[in-house]
């Protein structure tokens, strides 16, 4: 019987101390779910910040995109070309934003169209016209769409000149031409200067520089 105590009392103690080993281990581990949950992430110039505790996913997202930004000379194929691939896919829809920006090292057209009932975009390669996503959903009735007149809007190269003039130092990187409200056309610009980046709204039809922020 002493035996059989003796026995019991040493598994007792092999469990304790083997636990006693592994909660360092467990402790590690919870730690970098700790970490990760509380939003400790990599930002685009390789410094590590706690963002995602303020809930500001917008500024993490610009981050990461930021991180590889495309080559502007892989913009081989124009505006209207992404149009035209656009309305191959959905005939007849009307044309409310055309956006050129960085998605992963490489540059991509993002064309939006809508009708009565559904609203549609269509993503295009920048460098070889090649249509990578499409789809559609349905129109939101509260959601007011109008309609991009291209032919009384100035090009995206004019638009980057008043935006580079205006935000004083840096190059254009992104673009997006959007038809806001019904008779206001708008460019947005983003220009970059080493690390900063700022955001140029301007009358796609008047020329005029509406706002000059930065972009956060």
């Amino acid at each position: 019987m002493t035996e059989k105590m003796d026995k019991r009392q040493n598994n007792q103690q092999n469990t304790t101390n083997n636990k006693q080993r592994k909660f360092p281990k467990m402790t590690k581990k919870l730690l970098i779910t700790a970490c990760i949950g509380g939003g400790i992430l990599l930002g685009a110039g390789g410094t590590v910040g706690v963002m995602a505790t303020h809930g500001d996913y917008d500024r993490i997202e610009a981050a990461v995109k930021h991180e590889k930004l495309a080559n502007k000379n892989d913009i081989k194929i124009d505006q209207q070309a992404a149009i035209d691939q656009f309305n191959q896919k959905y005939k007849d829809k009307q044309i409310n934003e055309v956006e050129l920006e960085s998605d992963n090292g490489k540059y991509v057209y993002k064309i939006k169209g809508f009708d009565n009932t559904n609203e549609y975009k269509v993503k295009v390669n920048a460098k070889d016209g090649k249509v990578i996503s499409s789809k559609s959903e349905k129109l939101d009735e509260n959601d007011k769409k109008y309609a991009l007149d291209l032919n009384k809007t100035i090009s995206r190269d004019e638009a980057s000149q008043i935006a580079e003039k205006a935000a004083k130092k840096g190059s254009s990187i992104e673009w997006k031409l959007e038809q806001e409200k019904k008779d206001q056309p708008v460019w947005e610009v983003k220009v970059k200067d080493g690390k900063t980046v700022k955001e140029v709204n301007i009358n796609a039809a008047s020329k005029k520089v509406l706002k000059v922020e930065n972009d956060h």
